[in-house]
């Protein structure tokens, strides 16, 4: 199911370990309490302590969990999940804390919606316009996911929003098995490359992923050993840039 071969050497950048020296968990959605006033859960800290791991904290709107997964050193890569005035979400990774933290003062804490805090005032475009010239890397979460957040059912332009990103998220663990399926054939349909992750916000969810991700990691051992080789990062904008 976890399409590690699909995994963008943008995050092969941030490893420091051999994929066969032991388990690593990997998770590219990983969820905080940090949106809602609250400090990082301790569980979730012991949790990833014990192993060696390479997460991204992708909270809504809010970066204050991701700040604190890397000024603690955790293995983290600065993220957030978008989430648009439209009601479309997007991943977005950064190479740095300090791009991260200059994104959201300027485009996300400042255009949080008036009434929807959990929204921008700004739609999908709008920050797809935007993160074209910046250097981070763009994933779209769960595409076919439940409810209003199925996209492909309910954003009409999605066909020329998966032509502006990177990847799109191919396992989501808080999904059932044929949504996941449904994606991974709509990344290959249009060649892009793969994320995944818990969607977690509670160390009972991380548990449930981590003994999943295990199973996975142990299939694909000769597909995790080329990953780790990957030497370069190279997001969308340094794409364009080239083009």
């Amino acid at each position: 199911m976890i399409e590690f071969d699909k995994l963008s050497s943008f995050f092969s950048g941030y490893f420091q370990f051999k994929p066969r020296d032991k388990f690593i968990y990997l998770d590219f959605h990983l969820h905080t309490v940090a949106a809602e006033g609250a400090t990082i859960t301790p569980s979730v800290v012991s949790f990833l302590l014990e192993q060696p791991h390479l997460i991204a904290v992708t909270d809504h709107n809010d970066i204050r969990g991701a700040a604190a997964m890397c000024e603690i050193g955790m293995n983290n890569i600065p993220s957030i999940e978008l989430v648009c005035e439209d009601g479309f979400e997007l991943l977005v990774y950064f190479n740095s804390l300090q791009d991260l933290e200059a994104f959201y003062a300027k485009e996300v804490e400042k255009s949080k919606h008036r009434y929807r805090m959990a929204r921008t005032d700004k739609g999908i475009d709008y920050y797809l316009d935007l993160l074209q010239e910046r250097d981070c890397y763009l994933s779209i979460p769960h595409i076919n996911g439940l409810a209003e957040k199925n996209y492909l059912k309910n954003m009409p332009q999605m066909k020329s929003v998966i032509k502006r990103v990177d990847a799109i998220e191919t396992y989501n663990h808080a999904l059932p098995k044929n949504r996941n399926v449904n994606a991974q054939i709509i990344r290959r349909f249009y060649q892009l490359e793969a994320t995944f992750g818990s969607s977690a916000f509670i160390r009972h969810e991380l548990l449930s992923f981590c003994r999943f991700l295990g199973q996975e990691e142990r299939r694909h051992q000769r597909l995790l050993g080329s990953l780790y080789q990957r030497p370069s990062r190279v997001g969308l904008a340094q794409r364009r840039a080239g083009q």
